[in-house]
């Protein structure tokens, strides 16, 4: 629940401060409202001045209609390679409208150097001519001579012309509108008309031209092409008769179908010759091993005849084990058996030796074999390069022939084309919409204007209004004593428009006037004060500011006559620097007072003076001594005040300003409390922070401050405080009415 509350006071707070931002902003736009004013106004009437004096501006407008080349004739520019897309085409004529030469035509045409327009003195306000200004201070080129006038005055002409002219073409149309700005309207009407017919007569002229010269360009460029087309077949004959070429491509056929079987033999003599390498790999390598060893080798084992007598010996081998069992070892039977089994084995290793023989033999007529057909195949490349390299040379010739023909062809059609169409050049621009005298003038747009500067002059006030605001570090509102100063408001006292030369001072004004504003906010102040020490009533009450001139002096004695009306008051002068108290009140300025009190050379009788017999008792600064700071600190004067509080309820002290010397410090250190009076609209708030600084420093009690000389007319913007000031006027019909 408590923090429901919370939120809800700091929304409120919230809500308070964005109103009191933009009362702030009202109350700056009101106090500077006339300036506003005045300066929107004064915009106004200048510019209202300057268009109402500025000569009519009118505006004609001619629309041409432009198509793009037809292609059913001479393309002009594709023969001379030149053209390119509609878009680049549109630009092209928009830029050639804007043109100088086309400028220089109309010139001429239309005698525009003559007219009264185009002379200086007649189409500018102001004869100043700022460009030739600037070139009599440029540094002149070496070797060039200057223009004359003649030749000046023609520049300025047309550079007049064209920031008249304005080229606009319609959008996603084959349209676009020539205008021409001028006084005169017909002038304009005549200016846009003939710029139109001019282009168009220009543009067929061109053409003209230009086909002419495409056909004889054409002329000569054929004769060049029938020469060199000639000149390459001669090339190409001779070629084929010198390399003898009678069909190259049968001859390239059979060399590749030549190469691809000499690849398939290379490929099947290369496995021959890597078989009987592999098994010579292995005979070498057993070489020295008993026979029996080189029988395991494969291609040993491969052999027909090997296996045989293998077998033949396998035979033996079984007949010697079965005679063995048989018969003795000399028995006939036994003996031949013997024999037969070594004459196999005689056999199987004869057959073996053979066998390896064989493959030496088969390796080294396999190697042979591929190293003969790796020549062949070498030949038939070299062969294949050569016929390639004779076929491209060919092919080139060829080629060259047959370039030169074709452009020889269309060059020579594209001469019978020119020749049939010169002439028959068509219009490619037409008026579509001629130019017609203006009836009303294009600018100047003379509300418009005026609406504007009044706007812009508006709106340049409201943003001076808010600069000088912010560039303001015065104290202007009662509401920066409490945000800038950290200070209570006690009160304020308004601006006082006094009759200095009948002696009238604020003291007189409001004994005089008791029913004005001036004396109610007097009284308010009383109040403040009492209330603020209601429970511990202020013995001691020192009056001080920070600069001088911001009414302490005023405040201090006025608050000493409305406390007299209630309690026994003294007055005390301690700005003995510039003392006013004596003068104020009628006293001399050597009736004793302060200094002689508390230097003990006077009794307090001679010191204290009281005012028409009333609870109200002044004491004047007195003799002014050298040091008044050294007075001030002693024990005397604490011992002065405690004597003086003996006898009057409060004693109000007029100090010296805090940043001007340090007397206020010192006062402080005594007082029951202090009162800081700033002057609205004049004092910077970062001097009377810094007053405010050195009082608390010093540990002062401040009460609270005092907004003095608030003027009357914007008493309504000082604030949330500032409201009650409008009740000012009804004091006088409000408790102080007649019986």
């Amino acid at each position: 629940m408590n923090g429901f509350i919370e939120q809800q006071d700091r929304a409120s707070r919230l809500i308070e401060e964005e109103e009191i931002d933009l009362r702030a902003y009202w109350r700056v736009l009101m106090r500077f409202k006339w300036s506003i004013v005045g300066l929107s106004f004064l915009s106004a009437l200048l510019a209202g001045l300057i268009v109402f004096s500025m000569k009519p501006v009118y505006q004609s407008t001619a629309t041409l209609h432009i198509t793009p080349e037809v292609k059913d004739l001479v393309d002009v520019a594709e023969v001379v390679g030149m053209y390119g897309d509609y878009t680049e085409y549109y630009e092209t004529q928009y830029a050639i409208l804007e043109s100088r030469s086309l400028a220089e035509d109309v010139i001429a045409k239309l005698e525009l150097t003559k007219h009264p327009e185009f002379q200086p003195e007649e189409n500018k306000l102001i004869s100043f001519d700022w460009k030739t200004w600037l070139k009599s201070y440029l540094p002149q080129q070496s070797g060039g001579a200057e223009l004359d006038e003649a030749e000046t005055f023609y520049d300025s002409v047309v550079e007049d012309y064209f920031e008249r002219l304005k080229v606009t073409p319609v959008k996603n149309s084959q349209l676009v509108r020539v205008a021409f700005e001028a006084n005169d309207r017909q002038l304009a009407a005549d200016v846009a008309n003939n710029l139109a017919n001019i282009y168009i007569v220009n543009d067929l002229e061109a053409r003209l031209s230009m086909t002419s010269k495409a056909s004889d360009w054409l002329t000569q460029r054929i004769e060049d092409l029938g020469e060199k087309l000639k000149a390459s077949e001669i090339a190409l004959q001779s070629y084929r008769e010198r390399e003898k070429l009678i069909e190259v491509g049968g001859v390239s056929t059979l060399t590749a179908q030549q190469l691809q079987d000499l690849g398939g033999q290379l490929v099947m003599a290369e496995q021959r010759r890597a078989t009987a390498e592999s098994s010579l790999r292995q005979i070498n390598a057993l070489k020295g091993q008993p026979v029996e060893r080189l029988a395991s080798i494969p291609a040993v084992l491969s052999d027909s005849l090997v296996s045989s007598l293998r077998e033949a010996e396998a035979e033996a081998q079984r007949k010697v084990s079965s005679f063995s069992k048989r018969y003795g070892p000399k028995h006939p039977k036994m003996i031949e058996a013997q024999a037969d089994l070594t004459e196999a084995r005689l056999n199987v290793q004869r057959q073996i030796e053979s066998v390896i023989k064989g493959v030496e033999k088969e390796y080294q007529v396999a190697r042979e074999n591929e190293q003969s057909i790796k020549r062949s195949l070498g030949s038939a490349k070299g062969e294949m390069q050569q016929i390639n390299r004779k076929s491209q040379e060919l092919r080139v010739l060829e080629r060259e022939v047959e370039a030169n023909r074709q452009l020889y062809s269309q060059f020579l059609e594209k001469m019978k084309e020119a020749k049939e169409t010169t002439g028959l050049e068509r219009v490619r621009a037409r008026v579509s919409d001629p130019a017609v005298p203006a009836v009303k003038p294009i600018k100047p747009k003379k509300s418009l204007i005026v609406a504007i500067a009044g706007m812009l002059g508006l709106f340049l006030g409201v943003l001076l209004a808010f600069l000088q605001e912010h560039l303001d570090n015065t104290i202007k509102r009662a509401s920066d004593l409490e945000e800038k100063l950290k200070l209570p408001l006690l009160g304020w006292l308004p601006h006082l428009k006094l009759k200095r030369k009948d002696g009238e001072s604020p003291l007189t004004f409001s004994r005089e006037h008791t029913h004005s504003f001036y004396t109610e906010s007097i009284r308010t102040l009383r109040t403040a004060i009492l209330l603020s020490g209601l429970d511990d009533p202020y013995k001691v009450i020192v009056v001080t500011s920070s600069v001088p001139g911001e009414g302490k002096s005023t405040v201090s004695m006025n608050l000493a006559d409305s406390l007299g009306e209630l309690h026994k008051v003294l007055l005390v002068d301690a700005d003995m620097r510039r003392p006013t108290v004596a003068k104020t009140w009628g006293l001399s300025k050597d009736t004793f007072g302060l200094s002689e009190f508390v230097s003990g050379s006077a009794k307090i009788s001679e010191c204290v003076h009281q005012v028409e017999d009333g609870n109200i008792y002044v004491m004047p600064s007195g003799l002014i001594p050298p040091n008044p700071l050294e007075l001030l600190s002693s024990k005397k004067f604490k011992e002065a005040l405690d004597v003086l509080g003996k006898t009057f309820d409060h004693i109000i002290i007029d100090s010296a300003p805090t940043l001007a010397v340090s007397d206020a410090l010192v006062l402080s250190t005594h007082a029951s409390g202090v009162i800081y009076v700033v002057k609205a609209d004049s004092t910077p708030y970062p001097t009377a922070q810094d007053g405010l600084k050195r009082l608390r420093q010093s540990r002062a009690h401040i009460i609270g401050g005092v907004l003095n000389d608030v003027p009357q007319g914007k008493k309504d913007s000082y604030g949330r405080y500032g409201k009650y000031g409008d009740y000012g006027g009804y004091y006088g019909s409000y408790g102080y009415t007649s019986q």
